[in-house]
């Protein structure tokens, strides 16, 4: 393995004065979860680190009238015990419990978690279905991306060559809200998604309004579910709409059969993960 020369800013600026000034071959590292395994399996050779892990700055959760932001550098434990996450996003948190384990949710951080961009990652779902914008900087300026825009396919993304992801930001879900995180993997710790519904909505009455379904692990990026979340607009809850809207949610779901699981199993367990999210919403 070839050296490998790592820089540690202690400053949001310093960093992207690094970016604009290295050129190729940079890579930044924060938590370093995937990025280590995928130095040590040699499927990336930076020649460079930098290393954001001094940048306090973004490490910080905060609610900004109703903006609720989130650094990049906040990890997944951060996230899982944050206050003001568990009254206005609590399908983050609910997905970040499911995460690793706890010694990799100390260190694994939600910018990492983006900027992977792994149609399975578990933060990504909720993130997309609370219509969620990344914050991009670098020395020429910022730029404001919507969540649902920025993956382009498995590993790659919008992001340009001297940007850093500062900061994700999205509409808390206030008192009246209905939402969840329902996921499938092998087991429920320490496995990799098959299949990931995330639901975020407001109540009214026995009904929902403002319905936004994404579908984790069924595409080569986390997806929306627009033709699920119309039919569920309005109505009443009950297990007749539940059904109903499994059967649309497994027609909208484009999984692929891999290793982990198969296509009919994944578009089937996108339609039963939805009717068990909505019968939680209907549980007295």
């Amino acid at each position: 393995m070839r050296r490998i020369d790592t820089l540690s800013p202690g400053t949001l600026q310093e960093a992207l004065e690094i970016l604009a000034r290295e050129g190729e071959g940079v890579k930044v590292i924060a938590g370093g979860t995937d990025l280590v395994v995928q130095v040590l399996e040699r499927r990336k050779s930076p020649r460079l680190l930098l290393n954001l892990s001094r940048i306090g700055d973004l490490r910080e959760i905060g609610e900004d009238g109703e903006t609720v932001r989130i650094g990049a550098l906040v990890t997944h434990r951060q996230i899982e015990r944050s206050p003001i996450l568990k009254r206005r996003a609590p399908l983050l948190c609910e997905a970040a419990l499911l995460i690793g384990s706890p010694q990799l949710r100390n260190l694994a951080t939600i910018g990492g978690n983006i900027v992977n961009a792994s149609p399975v990652a578990d933060s990504t779902p909720p993130l997309m279905a609370l219509d969620a914008t990344v914050s991009l900087r670098s020395a020429r300026g910022e730029r404001k991306i919507p969540l649902r825009a920025f993956f382009l396919g498995p590993g790659k993304t919008v992001i340009r060559r001297d940007e850093l992801l500062a900061e994700v930001s999205f509409a808390g879900l206030g008192p009246d809200a209905a939402s969840f995180y329902e996921r499938l993997g092998q087991r429920r710790l320490l496995s990799i998604s098959k299949v990931g519904v995330a639901l975020a909505a407001r109540r009214d009455g026995a009904a929902l309004r403002g319905v936004s379904i994404s579908l984790g692990a069924v595409a080569s990026t986390v997806i929306m579910a627009p033709r699920t979340a119309a039919f569920i607009e309005g109505k009443p809850l009950g297990d007749e709409v539940a059904r109903e809207a499994a059967r649309i949610a497994e027609k909208e779901s484009r999984a692929i059969t891999d290793l982990r699981s198969t296509e009919s199993y994944r578009n089937r367990m996108a339609g039963a993960l939805l009717q068990k999210g909505l019968a939680r919403l209907t549980a007295p």
